[in-house]
């Protein structure tokens, strides 16, 4: 599961979540990036927009009580608007008990929201939003059909940090940040999100038999079974052709998932590998779903039986599992021809089918190059580099890239399994004669503004910071 991984790696969690910044909010701010600007009528009303955020004060105490705030449900039928849609939507399965308050400002790109119910059943959710009047005008002002780039926008960012912080609070978590890095490389994609379907959430009382009794497996079987029909619904109904997961299920995870669930300890080896076997149907669907492509954030995996959805396998052509590694000069081509001898990616090779350069050391106060990973803030309006570096979140940056080649080289093709499988050899080519398989395994796409946000010109190569 890459979520306990990706958080025993990650010092700087919070601070990467967040996005916070140590300023009153009432610095002149700063200039938007090159490559895109708004309209004269848009850079009043963002302004205008500023101007009544500082005024806003209520919310900066302790006690909010009596400040007030208003309901917005979540209304996709209502609210979806995209004037350069390409129809192909990306669906992100993630850990999304709620949406962020950071949807707020793409709400105009979400198609749906959705979780599994106890039992298996997949249902449209409205998680709703309770935020103050002026936060919703300022994020939701700048939802519009056209794409407007977060760094557009930074004008914003301060005064919303300071003047809302709960409403910052509430963009923390791991399904959030993973929408965070997606949303803006990717603008043209409409987002579906559903909160990933765990089996103890499907049904608990199955999953928390503790003997492996054959009933209650068949049971759990089942309901993974619904829960994957319902699944397979909604990328129909939403033309999803891209999926990242950073999240899954190992017998690892399910070990750790018992003491919150279920009373007493857990259950052996044997009896939780027959557990995870259920999860099947729900890999299959993630996996090998005709035309749809998914990135999957790969993980350290030491025994097939115990991570069976993590290890390579025919039964899943239409996955990628994704590494990273970390430095300042990878010194790579466009290919990923070049020196790979100092380059150290994570986990092991046998469990990664590409690594990707984040660009960002490490280490505080990690150091980044010009070409770092980058993600919006929790407001959608301003973006910064990753603090950390995990495989939870490089995921979504070889989804970007994989975008970007289906998009580039082959706009005019209808996405199949055949599709994938060149776009997949377009990214990661046998043509590194350093490497004793051939295969170009380290990729740097960022090096070379390998993004549509690139492409299309909402975002300069090279990062340009506030």
């Amino acid at each position: 599961m890459s979520l306990s991984r990706g958080l025993c790696r990650s010092g700087g969690w919070l601070l990467l979540c967040l996005g916070v910044a140590c300023s009153n909010g009432d610095a002149e701010p700063p200039e938007p990036a090159p490559g895109y600007r708004l309209s004269p009528e848009r850079a009043a009303r963002l302004e205008a927009l500023r101007t009544e955020v500082l005024a806003d004060t209520c919310y900066q105490g302790e006690d909010t009580r009596g400040c007030p705030r208003m309901t917005v449900p979540f209304a996709p039928t209502r609210d979806f608007a995209m004037k350069d849609s390409t129809g192909e939507a990306l669906l992100i399965v993630d850990d999304f008990p709620t949406l962020p308050a950071r949807a707020l400002r793409y709400r105009n790109r979400l198609l749906g929201y959705y979780r599994a119910l106890e039992g298996g059943d997949v249902v449209a959710a409205d998680p709703g939003w309770l935020v103050p009047p002026r936060f919703h005008e300022a994020l939701t002002t700048f939802a519009t059909e056209d794409f407007i780039p977060a760094e557009a926008l930074r004008a914003l960012a301060e005064p919303l940090r300071a003047h809302y912080p709960e409403q910052g609070q509430q963009s923390v978590g791991h399904g959030s940040t993973v929408f965070s890095l997606l949303v803006e490389a990717n603008p043209r994609q409409p987002i579906v999100v559903m909160d990933h379907p765990g089996l103890y959430e499907l049904s608990r009382s199955e999953f928390c038999e503790p003997t492996g009794e054959p009933g209650a497996l068949e049971r759990l079987r089942g309901r993974a079974q619904r829960a994957a029909t319902g699944l397979r619904g909604l990328i129909e109904r939403h033309g999803v052709r891209f999926v990242n997961l950073s999240l899954g299920e190992t017998v690892d995870s399910l070990r750790r998932a018992w003491p919150r669930y279920c009373s007493g300890e857990a259950p052996g080896v044997e009896v939780l590998r027959a557990k995870l076997a259920a999860y099947a149907p729900i890999a299959q669907v993630l996996f090998a779903t005709p035309g749809v492509f998914t990135a999957q954030a790969a993980i350290d995996a030491t025994d097939p039986l115990d991570y069976p959805y993590d290890y390579p396998s025919a039964e899943y052509p239409n996955r990628l599992r994704v590494g990273f590694f970390t430095t300042l000069e990878s010194g790579l081509d466009e290919s990923g021809r070049g020196d790979t001898s100092k380059l150290e990616g994570w986990p092991a090779r046998e469990d990664v089918d590409v690594y990707v350069n984040s660009g960002v050391l490490p280490t505080r106060p990690f150091p980044h190059n010009a070409t770092p990973w980058l993600q919006v803030d929790s407001f959608g309006v301003d973006i910064f580099p990753i603090t950390a570096a995990t495989t939870s979140w490089m995921a979504p940056l070889a989804l970007s890239r994989f975008i970007h080649v289906r998009y580039e080289r082959f706009a005019d093709r209808t996405m199949t399994d055949e599709l994938i499988q060149r776009i997949t050899k377009w990214m990661v080519p046998s043509a590194c004669e350093d490497r004793p398989d051939l295969v170009c395994v380290f990729q740097d796409p960022l090096a070379h503004g390998q993004l549509e946000v690139t492409r299309l010109g909402y975002r300069p190569r090279e990062y340009v910071a506030p």
